[in-house]
């Protein structure tokens, strides 16, 4: 049997409760007709209320099933509006790797480089911008900057422990690939290395 739309349900609903509403201004009527077989009072008055109470029983019902369909609504609107603010999420963690080349080249440029090198280190961190300006307004933004901060599950991926002076136990020592968040989500958490106590052979 085809389940019925919460729409289906609000129809079954009124359609029951003006039939509810007909047998009681049905029953009315007969008591004021003299053609119809004569009932004393309190048959009359049971069938009366009987009617009324069948009618109430299914206004009830439609008020629940209304509820229901405005919950309904609530919840659909809402998984919409969550799937075109993530919709590019397959898309962006694709161009991620782009990035991390953009910040491999420019780490691995010397500071003392000639002028010729520094026009290109120049013309790749332009690129490197107008890449992130473009993907920022989709939403894409970095975590944090990490080293000195204490580990975070949620937002660091440990992948080593090293000893660091210059940072307490529990600290991130290095990051070494950046993260990002889309929108409130964070979809790629920071490559770290966390500081370990002097002597720890783990």
């Amino acid at each position: 049997m085809e389940k019925k739309t919460k729409v289906d349900q609000l129809k079954d609903m009124l359609k029951a409760k003006k039939e509810a509403e007909e047998k009681a201004a049905a029953a009315e009527a007969a008591q004021k007709d003299p053609e119809q077989p004569s009932l004393n009072s309190e048959e009359m008055s049971a069938q009366i209320k009987a009617a009324e109470d069948e009618a109430k029983a299914h206004y009830d019902k439609l008020l629940r099933v209304m509820a229901e369909f405005e919950n309904f609504k609530k919840r659909i609107e809402r998984e919409r509006i969550e799937h075109l603010k993530y919709s590019n999420q397959s898309l962006i963690l694709d161009l991620l790797p782009v990035l991390d080349d953009f910040d491999r080249i420019i780490s691995h440029i010397p500071k003392d480089a000639d002028a010729s090198v520094a026009s290109i280190a120049d013309g790749v961190k332009l690129t490197q911008n107008h890449f992130m300006t473009a993907l920022a307004k989709h939403g894409l933004t970095p975590l944090e900057p990490s080293v000195g901060t204490a580990f975070d599950p949620q937002k660091h991926e440990a992948i080593a422990h090293i000893e660091d002076p210059k940072q307490p136990e529990g600290n991130v020592a290095v990051e070494h690939r950046r993260g990002w968040k889309l929108h409130d989500r964070i979809i790629r958490p920071s490559t770290v290395a966390v500081a370990k106590p002097a002597g720890d052979k783990k």
